[in-house]
């Protein structure tokens, strides 16, 4: 049989080797087929399954990570907790007094101070004063009110160093006996704490004294007599109305203990004011 297939298929030695050996392959599993039914592993004797199981493989590489995941839904907000219902405590006792500290050192004792009284305002210093006047009828003309200082300057005041301050608020400047007097704006009546000083609140600036009108009666007298009012140093020994003719001229002044507030007028007048005198 052989060697007819042999002659027909022209096959080698090698090649009808292997035929045989396939034909017996399959012709020895269906004999085995017939025979025994591996149905379970523990029908194979354990070393013979030890054997057919292979080694395990190296651990492949890691895949890249995929996309993250969308965001869930935000869940429902919960329920609000319940409040406290603790009680305040009870006020503790107040604690016990402590000790007395000890008594301090004696402090250095001090230089000793001036006495309150002063031969003269000091310098810069301001003091404060009223004034008034009531003429009745008949008599000798004219009127003097004298300013006198409770503490007495270091040195007279000259021309230019005294002024009349009129009830408007306004500086009066005298030329001459019986000529209407001229009003500007005081610049040498206040202070750094009074700018512009008043009846209510005299003040004036550092050598000068300055005398505020807050009444003069009767009207036709402020109208008539007023431009004949003059401060004079009542030291200076001219005594006639021509040494007052000029309201800064001889005559016009104050002493260091005071000044003398005049008026030429002759018919019945009251009047009152305030004055102040500040140290040079």
């Amino acid at each position: 049989m052989f060697s007819a297939l042999r002659k027909r298929l022209h096959t080698s030695p090698a090649m009808l080797v292997a035929i045989v050996a396939l034909f017996l392959a399959m012709t020895g599993g269906a004999y085995a087929a017939n025979k025994y039914l591996i149905t379970s592993t523990k029908q194979i004797k354990p070393s013979v399954l030890k054997s057919l199981t292979g080694k395990a493989g190296k651990a492949g590489a890691s895949g890249p990570a995929g996309p993250a995941g969308p965001a869930g839904p935000a869940g429902p907000t919960g329920p609000a907790g319940s409040a406290g219902t603790g009680t305040p405590g009870a006020e503790g006792a107040p604690g016990k007094e402590g000790p007395q500290g000890k008594e301090g050192k004696a402090g250095k004792e001090g230089k000793e101070g001036k006495s309150g009284f002063t031969e003269t305002l000091p310098t810069g210093k301001t003091e404060t004063g009223t004034w008034s006047f009531d003429r009745q009828e008949g008599g000798r003309p004219g009127l003097q009110v004298a300013i006198s200082f409770p503490i007495p300057l270091g040195a007279a005041l000259g021309e230019g160093q005294v002024h009349l301050i009129a009830a408007n608020g306004k500086e009066l400047v005298f030329t001459e006996v019986g000529a209407p007097a001229e009003e500007v704006i005081p610049t040498k009546c206040g202070s750094a704490l009074s700018p512009a000083g008043t009846v209510e609140k005299p003040a004036a600036a550092a050598g000068n004294l300055c005398v505020y009108v807050g009444r003069l009666a009767p009207a036709e007298f402020e109208a008539k007599d007023f431009n004949s009012q003059f401060i004079r140093n009542p030291a200076d020994e001219c005594e006639s109305v021509g040494c007052l003719k000029d309201f800064g001229g001889p005559g016009a002044g104050a002493a260091p203990s005071g000044a003398i507030l005049g008026s030429l007028v002759s018919e019945p007048a009251d009047g009152l004011g305030t004055w102040a005198v500040t140290a040079p």
